[in-house]
């Protein structure tokens, strides 16, 4: 039984922490800027300040790292404001048609990365 509560306790706050819905607009346009590509959010957590949220969308673009690709797949571009870093990964799954970005914030160095927005990148409808 204590097992049962445990395991549901776990579910619920999984689902409480990152939900699907749509991510802050500042956040997508940033993500918009550096990709050159529509950014369809699928999920976003609940729990961002808008301290972080303000922090990084007032950097310029021209502040991110330059995109470093450890291999086709995958691309990351870095940003370090103080003590906080943030970082954009994009993944080209093979199995997938459509590349998945997802933006991710440091509160320090030795930190867990907290996701602050995931989706699909498309191309551009001109």
């Amino acid at each position: 039984m204590n097992r049962l509560l445990l395991l549901l306790s776990v579910l619920l706050t999984s689902t409480a922490y990152a939900q699907p819905k749509t991510a802050p607009p500042a956040l997508v346009k940033l993500i918009e800027g550096m990709t050159s590509k529509t950014f369809t959010p699928d999920t976003t957590v609940t729990g961002l300040s808008d301290d972080v949220i303000a922090v990084v969308t007032k950097e310029p673009i021209a502040n991110w790292s330059l995109p470093q690709s450890p291999s086709p797949q995958l691309s990351y571009q870095n940003l370090i404001v103080g003590k906080q870093s943030y970082r954009l990964v994009v993944v080209k799954s093979p199995q997938a048609s459509l590349p998945v970005a997802t933006l991710l914030h440091y509160t320090t160095a030795e930190a867990k990365p907290d996701i602050m927005a995931r989706g699909t990148l498309q191309p551009n409808k001109e």
